[in-house]
Formats: structure tokens, sequence, C-alpha cells
């Protein structure tokens, strides 16, 4: 995957999952984008990413080393991240996604070691970083995973749901171009009280870690995780929602249509 002005629907090969059902949610998606005058496409310069994160530091806290080509190892075969661009080509959207195969291991093994955050993790974990962290559901996290981070709307485009759009047209991607099992990611306690968490699909949530690292000090964190069943049921709502309502409003037009008085 290169960067280049191709719209998402140019950009996306349907290789694993249920292709009817992926297509149609990217498609559904990618109107929906259009519809509010937004342009989405995928990207692997991260350097842009951290770029767009420091000049929006106002809205947008720093982002953790997972997504840091300094500290991690990005390939374009194992990340990339989703923009957003509005019709002045300016970048009002992103989220950042990651594979990971914890076939050997597991989710909250790969948190405490810190291999998650940092291709070599050991100078940082004899620095005295590290995240406490006691969650024992989330150990069930194995296999093909994606990472789901960097999540940021500009403050005059929280609305219309794209929080939603995004995270699961990135979830959704994945799950084709990675096989994934698992999506999980992190979230400030104070957002998933206000019900945010939501908005990213039917997650399971483990409360009550604390990450201790430079980027953002000790930062009391929330962790999320999503089987890939869970997500295709929530990717299926989704688009038959989407149907019924452009049913509903195709029969609004059509009763319209038929009622108004003729010119003749």
């Amino acid at each position: 995957m290169y960067d280049n002005p191709r719209n998402l629907l140019d950009q996306i090969t349907l290789v694993h999952g249920p292709h009817d059902l992926l297509a149609r949610h990217f498609v559904m998606a990618d109107a929906a984008a259009r519809d509010w005058g937004l342009r989405l496409r995928l990207r692997s310069d991260f350097d842009a990413l951290m770029a767009v994160n420091r000049e929006n530091r106002d809205s947008w806290p720093p982002l953790p080393p997972i997504c840091d080509p300094r500290h991690s190892n990005l390939r374009i075969d194992s990340a990339f991240w989703l923009e957003g661009i509005d019709d002045r080509g300016e970048t009002v959207a992103t989220e950042f996604a990651r594979f990971f195969d914890f076939s050997n291991t597991n989710l909250v093994e790969e948190i405490r070691s810190l291999r998650v955050y940092y291709e070599n993790p050991a100078p940082h974990v004899a620095a005295g970083e590290r995240v406490d962290i006691d969650a024992p559901a989330a150990t069930a996290v194995r296999g093909r995973t994606m990472y789901g981070g960097a999540i940021w709307v500009r403050p005059d485009w929280r609305r219309n749901g794209l929080t939603r759009l995004i995270s699961h047209v990135c979830a959704a991607y994945a799950l084709t171009r990675w096989d994934t099992e698992f999506t999980w990611g992190f979230m400030e306690p104070r957002m998933h009280a206000g019900g945010l968490s939501r908005a990213y699909g039917p997650h399971q949530a483990a409360e009550g870690l604390l990450v201790r690292m430079p980027f953002r000090g000790d930062l009391p964190t929330v962790l999320l995780w999503m089987s890939r069943n869970a997500l295709l049921a929530d990717l299926a709502a989704g688009v038959d929602a989407a149907m019924v309502a452009s049913e509903r409003y195709a029969h609004r037009e059509i009763v319209t249509a038929a009622t108004a008085p003729r010119q003749d």
C-alpha cells in the first residue's frame, strides 16, 4: 500500500472475511463520508500522522509509541492509517491500525512486556516504564489481532457519527487484509464512562489499567477488545440499518412524487 490521492474504494481489495457484507459496508461508509463532504483514504506515511498530531495538539494529546515510527517497526504490510480529508484538503479525522500476531502469547502478556509499544522494550523497562494491568479476561485475546488507536476527529467535525464510521472502516479493512480474530485498543476512563466506547462497537472492557510512560505520564486507561464475530455482527446490523433507511427515503420520494400536483 502506497500513499496516493486514490479514494478509499480504489485502495481496498477484499481478501478475507465475507466479501458481500464487507463490500456493502465499505460502499455505504464511503457514501456517508462523501455526503458529509469528506474523502477517506488509506495511508502508510506514519511521520505524516505524527505531524498531524503535533499540529492539532490543542484537541489531540500526544500519540503513544505504538504509532510512532521512532519507537516501533511500522511496515506497510503491518500498519496503516485512515485519513478523512475535507473539501479544502485538510485532515479532519484519523485512525491508526497495526497488526499483531499473538499466536504464541496473549494481549495481557504483550502489554505487560511493553512489546506492543516498543520494537526494543528493554531500555524502557529498565527506565521504569510499565503498564499496571489486571485483566484476566483479556488473556483470551490471542492469534491475529488489530490494534486501533490515534482516533481523532477535529472538533468542528464531531458530529454525524464520524468516530463510529472511521473505527468500523479500519476494523473491517484490517479483517479483510490480515484475517484478524480480535480488534483492541485503549481509551481514557472519562471517555469510556461517557459512552464513547460504544461508538467503536460491542467491545469488552477491562478498567483500572495504569500506563506509566513519558508520552503522557501516569495515564489511567481502559482496555477494549472485540472478537471477529462481534465485529461482523455489528457491521451487518449497520448495513441493514442503512439499507432500511435508504428504502424509507426512496419510499418517501415515490410518495411525494405520486401525490404532487400535476402541471399540464
